[in-house]
């Protein structure tokens, strides 16, 4: 058996930054630069890179991800890669990888990373990700887990994973789940579990006319409103914590554009659990799923986000966008 080969698909990010004086961090380093920090790397994968871009991560766009993951499709198609590694700024890290899982319906792993300091800094920890990443993708025990976050150690679901902190190096965590596994000493890659509710699209674009809007106490309905007249495709409401309420000016709103097309998802801004609750009031989540309003699950926000831009490209069917919604959250 010969050495596993491993595809690299840099994109920039923090892992990629070196500071500039008086302007901050920005990226500088290539994804050959940084491979360049190990020694012996040849012994353990044969590895090829692509420099798709070099930004930092709030350049990025849905697009942007779905190119790379056709990029990474047609390099498996021609050659025999064991496994794809994406770097990127952190920021996009927990979207930019659902994304991918939502599309990637291939046996070999694609495996996200990126590095919570820059180069440089002191403990800098781009190039232990990023080595701890190849291991990952070179594992057979990675095969038909789809898209993965690997940070700090930690291998995470795409679907599951969120970046939970702003600054630690052990940022990302699986909240409802846990890890799907870990790299143990540097060399092993041990798997608990395989990825809980995956499911995989075939599209051939993507429909990025999807907003979201964040409740607090008092919110008006003004971007709501402009929304709608905007013909928004679809709006997601991040609720208030708990089942997802929403306001009395915000319901008022939605109940009289109940013959449009726009498509309401409902989210809370709680982060565990599902939008389950039952509660009324007039504005409460019982009143919006009376009106139609769709149940995002356990998802966050910005991860059902994610999922319409993949299934308004299938349907525009509000039975049949709930039926997927159903089939991929709890």
């Amino acid at each position: 058996m010969g050495k596993p080969k491993i595809l690299i698909i840099s994109t920039g990010g923090t892992i990629s930054s070196k500071y500039t004086k008086n302007q901050g961090y920005s990226p500088a380093l290539t994804i050959t630069e940084i491979l360049s920090n190990f020694t012996n790397l040849e012994e353990i994968a044969e590895i090829e890179t692509i420099q798709f871009c070099n930004v930092l991560s709030f350049e990025l766009n849905p697009q942007n991800i779905f190119e790379i993951v056709n990029v990474a499709k047609e390099k498996l198609e021609k050659d025999s890669f064991d496994g794809i590694v994406v770097t990127l700024g952190t920021a996009a890290i927990e979207e930019a990888s659902y994304l991918a899982d939502l599309l990637w319906d291939i046996k070999d792993p694609i495996v996200f990373t990126g590095a919570m300091l820059n180069a440089s800094e002191r403990e800098w920890d781009g190039p232990k990700n990023v080595f701890h990443s190849i291991l990952v993708a070179a594992s057979k025990l990675a095969k038909n887990k789809g898209a993965m976050v690997c940070m700090a150690g930690e291998i995470h679901a795409a679907r599951d994973v969120v970046k939970i902190h702003k600054t630690r190096l052990n940022a990302f965590v699986s909240l409802s789940s846990g890890p799907l596994g870990f790299v143990l000493d540097n060399e092993r890659v041990i798997f608990y579990r395989a990825p809980l509710l995956r499911k995989t699209f075939n599209v051939h674009k993507l429909e990025t006319d999807i907003e979201i809007i964040k409740i607090g106490i008092g919110t008006s309905s003004r971007i709501l409103d402009f929304l709608i007249t905007n013909n928004t495709k679809a709006i997601i409401l991040e609720a208030l914590p708990g089942g997802g309420g929403v306001t009395p000016e915000i319901i008022e709103s939605i109940k009289n554009t109940r013959s449009k097309d726009t498509i309401f998802i409902l989210t809370s801004r709680s982060p565990l659990g599902s939008a389950i609750s039952q509660a009324g009031g007039g504005c409460g989540p019982a009143d919006l799923f009376k009106l139609g309003i769709i149940n995002g699950g356990d998802l966050t926000s910005v991860k059902i986000r994610i999922l319409l831009t993949v299934i308004l490209s299938l349907t525009k069917s509000k039975s049949e966008i709930r039926g997927i919604i159903y089939n991929v959250t709890p």
